[in-house]
Parts: structure tokens; sequence; C-alpha cells
């Protein structure tokens, strides 16, 4: 085991200041939607990276159907409570790591009762997927008018309540709808909810009010923690589901823009105080559009980002953005897409991408995975509702990486900074952020030791070229052996769920071993 070679991942103090800043600035998820339309294979595709911290570990497995049963009470981290009304169905799911390797104690909320601390995102048995959540806030006169719910529920709580109780994406709306009209939310947050016939993104920047929209097929978007939804018009309900109050509390508010009496709203200038891109999505849309490509030129959000359903007539159309690229998007092009400075990096826990074609059966969902930074990593690909199982190292819990402020004399560590509180003030700390020793044994951890080593060690550029060369490579070769293995699969044969648990399990173990022997071999240099 490495854990008893010493090796510092070096970074000058002025650095490590300077990532530590960045990392305690804003939230830094980030989400993507390819309408069928205007991807290469006729799929839909939506994605969401998971960003709060470097180095805490996440898990991914899945949840066997009545892990919760019926008339069961949840206690969820802040209050929340939920009654299942049936045996849950079984879902894909990441958690936070609340199991042995940290005595069963929840990393957000700091207790052990029986819960599951944030899963992230998934798909359940009947095909339901949801990514949640895009943390999002609203403009102060809102959100006194309707204030959070400190009972509501909260971001940590929604994969489980929709992936257990729904089996479509209406259902899981509706489930999630309700409880906003009833007991409310504690926070704000931006939501794919999705089966193979739909996708709808749900917005709520206050305790009751929300609005959902339909995505249409040939549309683009991307949500980097800030509200998207632009000027909608209600009456279009097919396409529109909103709170009754939406616009009488933003005119309670003194906030609201629309027309009230044509039932209109614009729902980011009534519910948010910033409308301007942040640099993610500056850099989102270079990515994806060549129009926006030139990143010092302004970019008008009317044009851009901002999901509408109201023409320049007034009139009531499709859901659309001004995002236009210039060609069909394939699902390496969504791999790349995390891969952009800021939206994938050292903070992420996870990336999820889901692919939902329109034949109805139990393979028409996909889900590719990344654990840890996204920019520094192979996605592996699952089909969700066959998946029986993951391998090990995705579900191994372990002790936390702590920070230590005396350089340790042994282990995998790396220089970093933090904040303290020294006689009330904040003050930087300087010190290390010490891996667990069994770090090559997890998923998680086997990457975030590369992608740290990548981030902070004293590398070369050709080093540094030669990891991504070899992450690179292994992700080709991963998607052209998923294309073949999916071409002749058949989802309706009796083994159709071993043989898809047993093909995503031997690649991940694959993939893993890489990361360990990337990792091994910048320490042995």
């Amino acid at each position: 085991m490495m854990s008893s070679m010493k090796k510092k991942l070096a970074v000058t103090a002025a650095l490590a200041l300077a990532i530590c800043m960045l990392f305690n600035g804003a939230l830094a998820c980030t989400s993507i939607y390819v309408g069928p339309a205007l991807s290469d294979d006729g799929s839909a595709i939506f994605g969401r990276s998971e960003d709060f911290s470097n180095s805490q570990n996440k898990l991914m497995y899945v949840a066997p159907a009545g892990k919760h049963t019926a008339g069961e009470l949840y206690e969820g981290c802040y209050g929340f409570t939920w009654t299942f009304t049936h045996d849950s169905y079984s879902y894909t799911a990441f958690s936070d790591d609340n199991g042995e390797g940290v005595g069963n104690v929840c990393p957000d909320c700091g207790d052990d009762h029986p819960h599951t601390p944030y899963e992230a995102g998934g798909t359940n048995e009947k095909g339901l997927s949801v990514s949640a959540t895009e943390t999002i806030g609203s403009a102060d006169a809102v959100g006194e008018a309707d204030p959070f719910e400190d009972l509501g529920i909260e971001e940590a709580e929604i994969v489980t309540v929709l992936l257990s109780e729904a089996a479509t994406a209406k259902e899981a709306l509706a489930v999630l709808t309700g409880i906003y009209d009833t007991v409310g939310a504690c926070d704000g947050s931006g939501i794919f909810i999705a089966d193979n016939t739909e996708t709808w993104y749900i917005e709520n920047t206050t305790g009751h009010q929300y609005i959902a929209v339909k995505l249409t097929d040939d549309m683009v978007m991307v949500q980097p923690n800030m509200s998207i939804i632009g000027a909608i018009d209600l009456d279009d309900t097919d396409n529109v589901i909103a709170s009754a109050s939406l616009i009488e509390t933003a005119q309670t508010a003194g906030s609201f823009v629309g027309d009230a009496d044509a039932n209109v709203i614009n729902y980011v200038l009534s519910y948010n105080e910033e409308t301007a891109p942040n640099a993610r999505m500056v850099n989102a849309l270079a990515f994806l559009d060549p129009a926006f490509a030139d990143t010092e030129a302004e970019v008008d959000p009317a044009a851009s980002y901002l999901i509408s359903n109201i023409d320049e007539n007034g009139e009531i159309v499709p859901m659309y953005t001004g995002i236009t690229p210039d060609k069909a998007l394939s699902i390496a092009d969504v791999q790349d897409f995390y891969h952009i400075g800021n939206i994938g990096y050292v903070r992420n826990l996870e990336t999820h991408v889901f692919q939902t074609f329109p034949e109805d059966g139990i393979a028409d969902t996909i889900e590719w995975v990344t654990m840890n930074d996204a920019a520094i990593n192979v996605f592996i690909p699952y089909f969700p509702m066959l998946t029986t199982d993951v391998d090990a190292s995705y579900k191994l819990s372990t002790a936390e990486a702590p920070f230590v402020e005396e350089e340790p004399e042994s282990g995998l560590y790396y220089a970093t900074t933090t904040y303290k509180r020294v006689d009330g003030e904040r003050v930087a700390v300087d010190g290390f952020k010490v891996l667990p020793e069994n770090w090559a044994d997890s998923m998680y951890w086997s990457f975030d030791a590369l992608s740290n080593l990548v981030m902070y060690a004293e590398l070369t550029e050709e080093q540094i070229a030669a990891v991504n060369d070899a992450l690179q490579a292994k992700q080709a070769e991963v998607n052209a052996a998923f294309a073949e293995f999916k071409a002749g699969f058949d989802p309706t044969a009796e083994d159709a769920a071993d043989v898809a648990t047993a093909w995503s399990m031997a690649v991940a173990q694959d993939v893993h071993a890489l990361a360990v022997e990337l990792v091994n071999g910048l320490i042995g240099e």
C-alpha cells in the first residue's frame, strides 16, 4: 500500500490560498440538457456535476426495492419528514458517506440517525431519472414574501423521496410540487425530472413558489447555480406547471416583471436579482455555441441562456433558449463539456449524465458516471434499470480526509489552506489534507488522489499530458466498447440484468485500476 510512502503533493502557499478562496465562493454545480433533435443519436442528454468540497467521499450504489416500506416515516438531515406511501422502488443513487468508515455519522447534519445523506441523482426501476440539485437563491424581497420553511424539503432529500415513490416524470412532479405547496422547501434549487417520454426542469427560489417547464427536443440549456427560466406564459399548461401564487407573491414583494393580465411572468427577473452570466455560463456558451466563442463579448441573457415560451410577437411557442450548437452533440461532446475549466475540477464529488431514448423498454435509459474530478476521469456507462449492483470500490465507506497543520510523516497528502475562527476573526491557515490509508480501494479516493496530484504536485507538462492522454484514450475505449456491447445486447433476455451489471462492473474495475496505476506511477516518479 502506498500509505506507507511519504509523498507531499506540494503547492506554494500563494497558490493554495488562491484555490481555497475559490472553493469558499459560490457553489459550482453545473447542469446541461441537449434535446434529442440536437443529439447525434436521438437521445435526450442531461446531467449534472455535484460540487461541494475537495476530498469528501461520495458513494454510489443500487438501493434495493423495499429499502423504505409503506408507512415508514423518513427523517431527513434537517427536519423534513416523509411517510412512504408504498414500498420503495429500487434505484441507482449517489450519497455522502455516513457508513462504517466515519462511524455512521452523517457529514451533512452530524447525526447518526438512520437516513440517506444527500442522494444526488439516479434512475429507478420504472425508468424515472432525477438529478438534484442546482442550488439557487432569490431576491431578498420575494424571500421575505415567501420565506423558506425550516421543516421543508431540502435538496438532500428530493432524490430519495421521488425515486422511491414515483414511476413517471409527471408523478414525480406531482409529489414534489405537492410538498412545495404544503410543507414547502427549506432552500432553492433547479432540478431535472425525466422519463423516456419527457424531461422537465423545475426551479424554486422561495419556500412555496415554483415553476416547472417541459424541455423541448430542439433546445440546449445550461444551469450553473443560477435561475435560467425567463419569460413564461403560464397559460401553456401542457408545458408549464407553476404554483398558484407565483405572480401574486412577486407582486406582493414588489419585484414582479411581466404581464399579470396575460398570465405572463419573467421568472428570473421577478424572483432573482442576478441575471448576468457567471464564469461557468460564459465558458459553457463558448463551448456549445460558436456565437459566444468570444468570451470578452457581452452576453445578452434574453438572447442566450434563458428558457422562454414566448416569441417576439408575444405568442406561445415551444420552449427554447438562444443556445445554438453548430453540430449534433454526442455523448462524447457532453463528456468533454465536463472538462471545461470551473465545470470539471477538484471540487466535483461526482458527475452523472443520463441518456433517455424514446424506445419504451428497460434499456431506454443510460447513466454515465464519474466519481470526483470529472475533468481528470473516465465516464462509465450503466443501464440503471438493469443494474443490480456496482463494484465494491464505489461503495467503500472510509475515514475522512482530515486537515492537519503539521506536515505528516507518512501517507498520501497535499498542501492546502483552510479558514478557522481565531478570536472571532476568520483567519487563513496553511496545512495539509491527508487521504485515507485505503484510498486505493476506493473509486472516489483514487481519482481524488490523481486529481490533486495533477492540481497541486510539481508535475511537469509532460507528466500532466501523459495523464490526460491515458484518460482520454481510456474514455474513447470505453465509449467504443459500450457502443459495441449495446448493439449486441438483448435487454429482454432472461439474464439481461446479470449481463449488464457484470459488463459495467468490469469496466469500472478497469478504470479504477488505471487511476491507481497513474497515481502510483506519479508517486514513483
